[in-house]
């Protein structure tokens, strides 16, 4: 069994405020701190971007031009030389050992003078310009302590160069000393948390992360640091989950007979793999211990059917149910469904969302709370504080991956008794990734899709606006198009420049020169009843083609759908684009999704969705281009901002540290306890 390190015993070296550093001073301290660095833990715990080995060092003849050197060269004199329009450069005259003379040239660096000694040797590393190869531009110089041409030092060897993002308010030479003062005096003092290496490897390890040897040292220190962070995260959803299962909670009595009425409300047979995944979720719900299970099939599996058998099995006992849904399109859509499948029942239901009117929103809220309210469909209003439910017994929330953690539990506390909780997602997760990253969660997928779903083709082509313009002359009568924009207006760049990128504003105009009032714009700025006319619009077929950003990428059902173009289908990921081409196909009418993209270059990534339909296998597609972040949602757990591991090529480790949690038992190790309060990666700005 591993022997993890006492915690009392761990240096208190490695928790030392930065600010009692040499050379951080309070403004210092202050710009880490905001970064979400407070201590030497942090410091050693970042992990820096590989850039490579250093230039070969340049000894004799001329230099290549236009390339990274390094040469060792003496001083001969600093001037300053006025540049034209670039103002006044610094230009130093150099003399390699050689003979040879060269120009170091630096622009707006005056005070660099008084560090430039005649006379000293200096090794220096920069681009040669691309015209004028002797001369460098703005080189790096480090000063030869020997003051010989000869002799290697500290600086010169060939060791790999990395690269850090920096918090603003401190430069990299900063930085660089911080790190190299933590390596020297903290480091020495550090044991492995994990307990899995002796005391000289993990210094090793941590110290080869900072300063490796070659990128295979780099890379191997990455994964071992990876490991540890992994096995906090599986120690984390672990806890998570015992606390879920050991909560007390309330059995459901779903019997045969509520079961048949439930499935008598559909307007379909289910699917075998329907059926698959609404047994686990019945044997969940019959159990004493509160469900925690994620649902996931590809677009169309029929996710919110079985959501809704689920509600009525708490209905039948005069409980409640709520299904949350990240936007009032997709909340009505829902609506829309249950409506259907209740009409005729005595199952009480209603919609809130943020645009419901007061006077139906104090009705909706007094239903709720007396419990003649059974089935409550909305949007984050629902996670409001005045919002209350009699006896809610199970939870759907669609979409999940847009809702955090702390919304969840919002939701969930409004609950006496622990109730039973569904997430559901259209986007189908890897195996490997449902079984390692979804720790805490059981989970179930609907193989397939619902029979008799018209064939959708997809097609990629290079091209901007005028290509989708003739894709819309091509539509039949009665027949309608979604045309998607990445942008909801244009951006403008610091240079006042416009965006290349298509806008939904100006293709709205353009389009509706060609198709007049055939043509709406839906984004997600406008207020919720314009969006929800709008939708109501184009279901009824009064709009003919709707323009719009992702706001529509769940939420739309149109039987008569026959096209969707997505513009600029570069910027989006392949699951996404996969989301929007199943707004395709739901009626009898065959579809295309047509990709537009900016150059040929695009296209080998936008090939798999061309090939296939298979939602699995795009994801998979999108898991390994991507990485994991846009599948589970920046979000999903509240704990997977990995600042180390990254789950597209660190699977095997998470699924390790979870055989490994799932052996040793217990809960988290104090010792580990610092590895899940890393802060994002996005907190800080690239300086390499």
């Amino acid at each position: 069994m591993t022997t993890l390190p006492d915690p009392q015993q761990l240096s208190p070296l490695q928790f030392r405020p930065l600010q009692f550093l040499k050379g951080i001073g309070p403004a210092r301290a202050s710009a880490l701190a905001a970064a979400g660095w407070h201590t030497t833990w942090d410091v050693l715990h970042t992990f820096p971007r590989l850039i490579g080995l250093p230039p070969e060092l340049s000894a004799t003849g001329p230099l290549p031009a236009g390339v990274a050197v390094r040469v060792r060269a003496q001083l001969v004199h600093a001037r300053p030389r006025f540049a034209g329009g670039r103002g006044m450069a610094l230009e130093a005259s150099l003399r390699r050992a050689d003979g040879v003379l060269l120009t170091a040239r630096f622009f707006n660096a005056g005070y660099l003078r008084r560090l430039l000694i005649p006379g000293e040797w200096f090794l220096w590393e920069g681009r040669t310009d691309a015209t004028k190869p002797n001369l460098l531009l703005h080189p790096a110089f480090v000063h030869q302590s020997s003051g010989t041409a000869a002799g290697e030092t500290a600086d010169d060897r060939s060791i790999c160069r990395v690269a850090y993002r920096l918090p603003d308010g401190v430069g990299e030479r900063a930085f660089i000393g911080l790190v190299d003062q933590v390596l020297e005096h903290v480091l020495p003092h550090c044991r492995d948390p994990a307990g899995l290496l002796t005391d000289q490897e993990w210094q090793a390890c941590v110290h080869a992360a900072h300063r490796p040897s070659d990128p295979l040292a780099h890379e191997a220190a990455r994964r071992e640091l990876s490991r540890r962070e992994l096995l906090a995260l599986a120690w984390l959803l672990r806890s998570r989950r015992l606390a879920v299962i050991s909560a007390p909670g309330r059995a459901v009595r779903w019997d045969d007979e509520t079961h048949a009425r439930a499935l008598a409300r559909l307007p379909f047979s289910l699917t075998a793999g329907q059926t698959t995944a609404l047994a686990e979720i019945r044997a969940d719900l019959t159990a004493a211990a509160p469900m925690y299970r994620l649902l996931h099939g590809d677009v169309g599996s029929g996710k919110t059917a079985l959501a809704l058998i689920t509600a009525l099995a708490v209905i039948a006992e005069h409980r409640q149910a709520v299904l949350l849904a990240p936007t009032a399109v997709l909340a009505q859509q829902h609506a829309l469904f249950i409506g259907r499948c209740l009409a005729g029942t005595r199952v009480r239901w209603g919609v809130l969302t943020g645009g419901t009117p007061a006077n139906e929103r104090t009705e909706l809220l007094r239903a709720a709370a007396d419990g003649t309210c059974h089935l409550l469909i909305g949007t984050h209003a629902l996670l409001s504080d005045d919002v209350h439910l009699r006896d809610l017994a199970v939870v759907v929330i669609d979409e999940q991956h847009k809702f955090g953690v702390h919304q969840r539990a919002a939701l969930i506390d409004k609950a006496a008794v622990r109730p039973h909780l569904l997430l559901l997602t259209a986007t189908p997760i890897p195996r490997t990734l449902a079984l390692t990253a979804f720790g805490d969660l059981a989970v179930s997928r609907i193989v397939g899709r619902p029979p008799g779903r018209a064939a959708v083709t997809t097609t990629a082509q290079a091209g901007g606006l005028a290509v989708v313009e003739r894709a819309l002359t091509a539509l039949c009568v009665g027949d309608q198009a979604l045309v998607i924009c990445a942008l909801r207006e244009a951006s403008t760049n610091e240079g006042g420049d416009t965006s290349p990128i298509h806008d939904a504003a100006n293709v709205f105009v353009a389009v509706q020169k060609l198709y007049g009032d055939q043509v709406s714009l839906l984004h997600g700025a406008m207020d919720e009843p314009r969006k929800l006319a709008v939708m109501a619009a184009f279901r009824a077929g009064t709009c003919r083609i709707l323009i719009a950003t992702t706001v529509v990428e769940v939420g739309i059902d149109v039987p008569t759908l026959a096209l969707v173009a997505v513009l600029d289908a570069e910027r989006f990921g392949l699951a996404q684009l996969h989301q929007l081409r199943g707004r395709l196909g739901r009626g009898e009418r065959p579809g295309i999704c047509l990709l537009v993209h900016a150059a040929q270059a695009d296209a080998p990534r936008l090939a798999a969705l061309v090939a296939t339909d298979d939602g699995m296998a795009i994801a998979e597609a999108d898991l390994a281009a991507r990485g994991p972040g846009e599948l589970l949602g920046r979000q999903q757990h509240g704990v997977l901002r990995l600042r180390i591991a990254d789950l597209s090529r660190d699977l095997d480790l998470l699924h390790e540290a979870h055989q490994h949690v799932r052996t040793h038992g217990g809960t988290i190790p104090d010792a580990l306890i610092p590895w899940t309060n890393q802060p994002p990666a996005d907190t800080v700005s690239d300086a390499g």
